[in-house]
């Protein structure tokens, strides 16, 4: 398996994927630079209405929302990636001739999507880190709240890297799976916002961050570790089902 990952990752270096992994934290982190510098004013006004106990908790509460639509892009176009590799050249009767199940193909190729948003979620917790630190915060960093906003994030979008990442490799226009993948990052933001369908798990990326706007003020988020243990059930179920159709699917 090992060198199966190899030589995937030998694919990925003449790809696109390291723009990709680092353009959704950048920009979401971009963003919030301009926010808290340039609308000083306002976002004490926020902190002090939300009673936010640093500015730590006002800043995981404020990306929140936009980082759990960008990250669901990224996770598309990430998967996009990996897999048009074998498409745009042609190259998966080469690769499937090779005495290697179908199986640990499409696993390998997994396990290269996971890593490669682990990364972008590591990119976007010392990020924060270091925006707060150049913009004079003075709290103590609140670790837990921080590893948990970014790899709970990472949890709860694992369904749809393995939705997107089934579409991409089992159909050849990507442009299709890309498509599919945009609609539902926008959709999982209006599910998110009413209570009948906020448990959909398309809603969830938007709704994993630890703290939440609640009546009282910012607080933890009581729905945060079914958020993680339905989306790891869920993702690894579609996994397992990916896999198993790629085995049996007539790949040209």
């Amino acid at each position: 398996m090992i060198k199966i990952l190899w030589a995937e990752q030998l694919k990925l270096n003449r790809s696109a994927l390291m723009i990709i992994v680092l353009l959704v934290p950048l920009l979401v982190l971009a963003y919030e630079m301009v926010n808290l510098t340039y609308r000083a004013a306002f976002v004490e006004n926020q902190v002090e209405m939300f009673g936010a106990d640093s500015m730590w908790i006002y800043l995981l509460y404020d990306n929140s929302l936009l980082f759990g639509l960008g990250f669901p892009l990224a996770a598309t176009l990430t998967a996009s990636v990996i897999a048009n590799i074998e498409h745009q050249a042609n190259g998966w009767k080469q690769t499937l001739s090779m005495p290697i199940s179908r199986g640990k193909i499409y696993l390998s190729k997994f396990i290269w999507l996971t890593i490669s948003l682990f990364l972008s979620v590591t990119v976007f917790l010392f990020g924060m880190v270091f925006l707060g630190k150049i913009l004079g915060f003075e709290e103590e960093i609140p670790w837990d709240l921080m590893i948990g906003d970014c790899y709970g994030m990472l949890i709860t979008v694992l369904p749809i890297m393995a939705f997107q990442f089934w579409l991409s490799m089992t159909i050849k226009n990507q442009a299709f799976s890309i498509l599919i993948g945009s609609i539902s990052a926008i959709m999982g933001l209006f599910l998110a916002a009413a209570q009948t369908t906020r448990w959909f798990p398309l809603a969830y990326p938007s709704q994993s961050s630890t703290v939440i706007l609640q009546y009282e003020g910012l607080g933890d988020n009581p729905d945060f570790s079914a958020f993680l243990v339905i989306s790891l059930l869920l993702g690894i179920s579609l996994v397992f089902i990916g896999a198993t159709h790629f085995a049996k699917q007539s790949v040209q």
